[in-house]
Order: C-alpha cells, then sequence, then structure tokens
C-alpha cells in the first residue's frame, strides 16, 4: 500500500491516466458524433452504393485536386447550397474536408437536413492522399 501511495508513484499514475484519454479522445469523439470512415472504407461505399461525397473545402482548394465524382459545398455556404446540388438523399453521403474536422463537426446538421446515412472521411483529403488515392482536377 505504502508504494502506491508514494508521490512519485501517484504522479506516474496520472501521467498514464491523462496520456491515455488523450489518445482515446478522437476515438471516442468519433463514436459520439457520427460514423467516420477510412479512404479505404469510403472508396467501397462509393463503389459499392453509389455514395455522393460533398467536399467542405473552398472551390480554390477543390479544383486544386478533388475525390473523384465529388460535388462541391463549401463550409461557408451549408445548408443554402444543398439545394443546388440535388442529392439524392436515400444515398449514403460522405463529408470530407481538408483534415476531417469540419466534416465530422457537420454530421449532425447533415441528419437534421434529411440525410439519414451520412459519413465523414477520417482525416480528410489529406487522408486520401496520403493512402494513395488519386486527385482530380
Amino acid at each position: 500500500m505504502e508504494y502506491i501511495l508514494n508521490t512519485n508513484n501517484l504522479l506516474l499514475l496520472a501521467l498514464f491516466l491523462v496520456s491515455g484519454a488523450l489518445l482515446l479522445a478522437p476515438i471516442l469523439q468519433g463514436i459520439t458524433s457520427g460514423q467516420s470512415l477510412t479512404p479505404a472504407a469510403a472508396t467501397h461505399l462509393m463503389n459499392k452504393q453509389k455514395a455522393t461525397l460533398i467536399d467542405l473545402r473552398s472551390e480554390k482548394d477543390f479544383s486544386a485536386g478533388h475525390i473523384t465524382r465529388a460535388k462541391n459545398l463549401p463550409f461557408e455556404k451549408f445548408p443554402g447550397g444543398l439545394v443546388g446540388l440535388k442529392i439524392d438523399k436515400s444515398n449514403p453521403l460522405i463529408l470530407v474536408c481538408d483534415s476531417g474536422s469540419r466534416s465530422n463537426g457537420l454530421l449532425k446538421k447533415f441528419r437534421k437536413e434529411g440525410f439519414t446515412d451520412v459519413a465523414s472521411l477520417d482525416g480528410g483529403v489529406k487522408a486520401w492522399v496520403t493512402a494513395g488515392l488519386p486527385l482530380v482536377k
């Protein structure tokens, strides 16, 4: 018992618990906020279930390179810009941004707009490129 109550050991235990919580935070955030997909899972969803991709980056970033068949809806133009995109709400929807943070944050808002099967690309376009998948210009 004396070993556990030693101040140095308590500090190490606290450091262990805090670092563990920080490592688990992104995983827990993905679980609580909605579904996130790896680039491979997103590719599978695009090919097998005709998922629609919505790229939330600026028009400039989109034109510099985007995922094939993605439609551009800059983050600032949501939700008004949805009308012009003519998206079938029965198909799965994948939200894409540069790093995955903006798309993950919009999952609930897209669900409120009537999209039932919506997910975010984990890591965004950066993860897509890192996985060796192509972008089109």
